[in-house]
């Protein structure tokens, strides 16, 4: 690619991002806490992938954070929400390849990384290809197998996965991994996490769905977890100040199936655009970072175990974590409605939908598939779709509440 090919491409990168963020400044609150978690998504996204010097990359949210915190501060984070950086990959994969993917190895690819160790968890063929064409580029790849499978035996083989990541990091850095260390990160991840669940509390009605997706996703892109966990803290405390609740009139949805990255906020922002309340978000990534564990759990089995036990990503053939978490959400929040969101080439989300189909039927919750990508050529018939999805809801919750409020 020639030079005048690279500064095109990075012109139009960086208008994809400052639109969105545009957007967000726009419609969220004046408060100067938010300048904060603003900072951070410009410093990560627009930075110079020339000169990015991370000792660690991370690409998807599979990877156990605390052993990608041991560097001193935040690993780069790749995450694959960028249209523009998936058209980066076209000419080295399929075009039905998953746009997470594309977008991923478009990163990767455009600049930066070069003497990075680069930790990438294998939850789906996708991941696979990636990690096969970044070796094939003379990269530092070290890859996490996933069983398809959770049992004692995979249990074994992700306790060697877990000490085999570890010692790569340690190699990397060239410094031991300690049990103090480890447990410093430990202690660093399970404060960000009380103060997300804090935060999502205490903002359910004060700010919009949207706003609270690109608050916890700037999580990803902190250079200092304590700092970020700090400003997070003090943006709540402003909420809880506040109190200013917004029209709870609105049918309330929850947003399943495959993870949306910034900045690709289509899905979100259609379901804001038609009048429904994007009440809660419960993909993997959304679900691990507010999964509160003590450091106690911890230390009576190892951290290799209660990950495991614990994870929700779409490397199983049977999901029962994901599967319990969101029985157990949906039975303690007031949902009106779930959009299960499936990007094209994600097949491994459509396989739990059968599943969760018959758990909203028992609960008469409707749901919505939206299968869509990054591109916009599909958004004005998708957005059809959900005005005819918001009337059901709303039809349902009027059934549902309107006599009784007519009666008061």
């Amino acid at each position: 690619m020639s030079d005048t090919e690279n500064k095109v491409n990075l012109s139009t990168y960086k208008k994809e991002m400052k639109d969105v963020l545009q957007r967000f400044v726009k419609t969220m609150p004046a408060y100067k806490e938010l300048q904060f978690f603003l900072k951070c998504v410009v410093n990560h996204y627009l930075t110079d992938f020339e000169k990015n010097n991370s000792n660690i990359v991370v690409i998807g949210s599979n990877i156990p954070q605390e052993l990608v915190l041991v560097s001193g501060k935040m690993p780069y984070w790749i995450l694959g929400g960028s249209r523009v950086s998936s058209m980066w990959a076209d000419d080295i994969v399929p075009r039905d390849t998953d746009p997470v993917s594309r977008s991923g190895l478009g990163y990767i690819l455009s600049g930066f990384a070069k003497k990075s160790l680069i930790l990438i968890p294998l939850v789906s063929d996708s991941t696979r290809k990636l990690a096969y064409i970044l070796k094939s580029k003379g990269l530092k790849v070290h890859t996490c197998h996933f069983s398809p499978v959770k049992d004692a035996q995979s249990l074994l083989e992700w306790r060697r996965q877990y000490e085999a990541c570890q010692n790569a990091v340690a190699l990397h850095l060239k410094r031991p991994l300690t049990k103090r260390v480890l447990q410093k990160s430990q202690e660093e991840i399970l404060m960000a996490k009380k103060r997300i669940q804090d935060f999502m509390e205490v903002s359910q009605g004060t700010m919009s769905g949207s706003g609270r997706m690109f608050i916890l996703g700037s999580y990803y892109c902190a250079d200092n977890l304590s700092e970020w966990s700090f400003q997070l803290e003090c943006l709540t405390n402003r909420l809880r100040k506040e109190q200013k609740q917004q029209n709870n009139d609105k049918s309330k949805v929850l947003l399943l199936g495959s993870p949306v990255y910034f900045p690709n906020y289509k899905v979100p922002f259609l379901i804001e655009g038609v009048g429904l309340e994007l009440f809660l978000q419960a993909d993997y990534t959304s679900l691990s970072m507010q999964d509160c564990i003590g450091l106690e759990s911890m230390q009576k089995e190892f951290a290799a175990d209660v990950f495991y036990r614990n994870d929700t990503s779409s490397a199983y053939v049977k999901n029962d974590a994901l599967y319990e978490r969101i029985a157990k959400l949906l039975t303690e929040k007031e949902i009106d409605g779930v959009v299960y969101h499936v990007l094209k080439g994600q097949i491994e989300y459509d396989f739990e939908l059968g599943r969760f189909e018959e758990l909203f039927e028992r609960l008469d919750i409707p749901v919505f598939r939206l299968e869509t990508d990054y591109n916009y050529q599909d958004i004005e018939q998708l957005r059809i779709r959900l005005e005819a999805f918001s009337e059901i809801l709303n039809q349902r919750r009027y059934r549902k509440y309107g006599k009784e409020t007519v009666a008061v």
